[in-house]
């Protein structure tokens, strides 16, 4: 990736060319490169951490001595030193947007004083909309979800051909009531290390097949191929992609190690729990090595009422 490859050049410059003036935009391009205070995979992680710590190592920044002041628009948010018995010490400070200046530019000031060490910030701005009002994305990958009645297929673990459903689409359902989601996955081109994340409604839980406390009528969860309509059963019985699932709290998290260009069905099933209306984060699929490779399907409202 972009911030690997940035990562092993800067280990070599710090090395072999410790004066080299790119070496501070190259710092800096690193420590923007990560989201949320982290880069996007292992193996960016684990030479960015390397090629920095040859940086600190070189500069000796770790015995910082000065002093440093934050403001927004005029009004003092913080004020310190850093010396070597806090350097390793980060500051976070969050402005809420109620307080931001409206129709005005706002006005983030960094002032640093005297002394050896270096100064690194970084800032934000998060802005979150509603659930429904999220459109899909495709940036490499098409994904999307449906909720539907659950379906009585069989045949899927014996010899014969599975029988093909329909989904039959719902938008809330009872406490207590077995709810079915239908995944599909549109990978134009070949996928390599492909992560599948779908949130769950806050009031569901996924229903784990693998547990021995699990009814033998609840669904296995499954990722399929779809393909020509002449061999369509066939493939729908044999072609099970995914490497792994998990069945998180929160949500249902699906990985494949590979994923040849093609349509996927993936289904799983939750139970409704607490009765509400939830707003469901859009599911998400990725490679997980190359994040820049993403799709996301559209958000939704989902309710469940008290039994009946």
């Amino acid at each position: 990736t972009d911030t690997r490859s940035t990562a092993v050049i800067l280990s070599a410059l710090v090395r072999l060319d410790p004066q080299n003036e790119l070496i501070p935009q190259v710092v800096r391009w690193l420590m923007v490169a990560r989201k949320d205070g982290i880069w996007e995979t292992t193996q960016e992680t684990a030479w960015a951490i390397i090629a920095l710590t040859d940086w600190m190592v070189e500069t000796q920044e770790l015995k910082g001595q000065y002093e440093y002041g934050v403001a927004l628009n005029e009004r003092t948010l913080t004020e310190g030193s850093v010396s070597a018995e806090n350097v390793d010490q980060p500051v976070q400070l969050s402005v809420a947007i109620a307080d931001l200046l409206a129709g005005a530019s706002n006005r983030l000031a960094f002032e640093r004083g005297p002394g050896e060490g270096r100064l690194y910030y970084t800032a934000h701005l998060n802005v979150y909309l509603p659930v429904e009002e999220i459109e899909p994305l495709d940036r490499g990958v098409i994904v999307s979800r449906q909720y539907c009645q659950p379906s009585s297929a069989e045949g899927a673990d014996d010899d014969t051909a599975p029988t093909e459903t329909r989904c039959e689409p719902i938008s809330e359902a009872g406490v207590s009531d077995v709810v079915e989601v239908r995944l599909t996955i549109i990978a134009p081109h070949d996928l390599y290390y492909v992560v599948v994340e779908d949130p769950l409604p806050a009031g569901g839980e996924a229903i784990d097949t693998s547990l021995a406390t699990t009814s033998v009528l609840e669904q296995e969860a499954m990722l399929m191929r779809a393909a020509d309509e002449e061999w369509s059963w066939l493939n729908r019985w044999w072609w099970r992609w995914y490497s792994r699932s998990e069945m998180r709290d929160d949500r249902v998290v699906l990985f494949a190690d590979y994923l040849p260009a093609g349509t996927y069905e993936y289904t799983y099933t939750f139970r409704a729990t607490q009765a509400g209306e939830y707003r469901v984060i859009p599911t998400t699929a990725r490679e997980f090595y190359f994040p820049e490779v993403f799709g996301r399907g559209a958000g939704s409202l989902f309710s469940v009422h008290e039994a009946q």
